[in-house]
């Protein structure tokens, strides 16, 4: 399940080529050879570890009746809770272009759907 959210992570990034030039700047991100950008690697594995405890807490109240609906419902409360809000703050706190923040939006839902429906899975 965290080799596959880091899949979507990486395959979102390179779907949106014209976002590349953005990540080049470094007035806003570091360079990728700075050792911090190693963490980018490691975010699924904690976002995955994490998701797994609100899982473990907050699974069974999700009433549907198949496994990959009741993940995927999972899924969508996180991306809807977390990941929305923070990408309409990083629209408005940070000069990227609003294609960035679409690609990162579309990304984390596609990685909190995968990860929901891995955990029914495995429930």
């Amino acid at each position: 399940m965290f080799l596959a959210m880091l899949a979507v992570g990486l395959a979102f990034s390179a779907a949106y080529p014209g976002t590349s030039a953005e990540y080049q700047n470094t007035a806003i991100f570091r360079p990728w050879n700075d050792p911090l950008m190693y963490y980018m690697y490691l975010h699924p594995f904690l976002v995955g570890l994490l998701l797994s405890l609100v899982w473990s807490r907050t699974g069974n109240l999700i009433k549907e009746s198949s496994r990959p609906k009741k993940g995927a419902v999972f899924g969508l409360i996180i991306w809807a809770v977390f990941g929305v809000p923070g990408m309409l703050i990083s629209l408005s706190s940070f000069q990227i272009s609003a294609l960035l923040v679409a690609s990162w939006t579309l990304s984390l839902l596609v990685q909190d759907v995968v990860a929901g429906i891995a955990f029914a899975f495995m429930d």
